[in-house]
């Protein structure tokens, strides 16, 4: 529905290669703090001994030269219980001036609920699994990802420590929670990565001059009164500027609070970038986010009660193969 911007992944990922190597060594002679923060992650963060339940807070903002493009907010409250996961989840978001807010509850078998708070109308989505990966090959890909940090991966983040290391700060609190906070500026990100930064913006204009036609499920999907008026800001790449010379991290931000085990309890982050367009005009680009995480292993997710609601059916099946 709405393809991110290549620039803006490799900045992202540059920024977080970018942190991990600021925050690797703290400033004192000893490696304390370095081995501190590996030890985060290290942390294997969605262990399912450990993490059976959770809420979730998040926030998320973007702008362009000033202006802001979207922001959205949001609560998930997400639990396993063996092959039978459930979530719900209520949203806000506003793109380009537009508001929506929606809320969405999934439980055992093929189907969710979609509720539309802005208009009052509620969906139930059946035949999910339709063309999509069934719940154990997703459950294999999942316990492929959520794992701790390998040998390879940890000696790869040593190497690249370089001169970085006065940047990081950590605070312990009373309570055995720790806080680890880091801020880059341009010139303190190593030259290789702001080269990859002209990479990402050359794939990125590749990626924009071949865009793909809109598919008619999508046109389907557009009919929904949810998405009326938000035909053009759902591409969000158009209302971003093209950066294609100089592009360059500005700015990268992070900071986590970790509990006495090292499992996240919250992370706050900023990335700016900026670049010229083929005009030679300068622009800026800006992400924030937040999260908070609570209820660990204490979280039930609300369920949808279709008690005296017209709910429409929407058949996930009849808009085709969505792999």
């Amino acid at each position: 529905m709405m393809k991110k911007s290549k620039v803006l992944m490799v900045g992202a990922a540059i920024g977080a290669v970018s942190l991990f190597a600021v925050t690797a060594l703290a400033s004192t002679p000893n490696t304390a703090g370095y081995d501190a923060f590996k030890a985060v992650l290290k942390a294997n963060q969605q262990a399912e001994d450990t993490f059976a339940s959770a809420a979730i807070d998040g926030r998320f903002t973007i702008a362009a030269d000033g202006e802001t493009i979207l922001t959205a907010d949001g609560t998930t409250k997400m639990r396993h219980a063996g092959d039978a996961p459930t979530a719900s989840s209520e949203f806000d978001f506003t793109l380009l001036g537009i508001e929506r807010a929606g809320s969405m509850y999934y439980g055992h078998g093929e189907s969710a609920y979609f509720v539309d708070r802005t208009h009052d109308l509620h969906y139930q989505v059946i035949n999910l699994d339709h063309g999509q990966v069934n719940e154990h090959e997703w459950r294999q890909e999942g316990e492929h990802h959520d794992r701790p940090m390998t040998k390879a991966e940890e000696a790869l983040l040593d190497y690249m420590v370089g001169d970085l290391k006065n940047e990081f700060s950590v605070t312990n609190h009373a309570d055995g929670t720790k806080t680890i906070s880091v801020d880059v500026s341009k010139d303190e990100i190593p030259v290789p990565l702001q080269l990859l930064m002209d990479v990402a913006a050359a794939g990125d204009r590749n990626e924009r001059t071949n865009a793909p036609e809109p598919t008619e499920e999508w046109e389907r999907i557009k009919q929904f009164p949810f998405f009326q008026g938000l035909e053009e800001g759902l591409n969000l790449e158009e209302h971003l500027p093209e950066l294609t010379d100089d592009v360059a991290l500005e700015r990268v931000q992070l900071q986590l609070t970790v509990d006495a085990n090292d499992k996240l309890l919250s992370v706050q982050g900023e990335l700016e970038v900026s670049g010229k367009d083929e005009a030679g005009d300068l622009h800026r680009v800006e992400i924030e986010g937040a999260g908070e995480i609570s209820g660990v292993n204490a979280t039930t997710p609300d369920a949808y009660d279709p008690s005296g609601k017209s709910v429409e059916i929407v058949d996930a099946a009849s808009f085709g193969d969505r792999n």
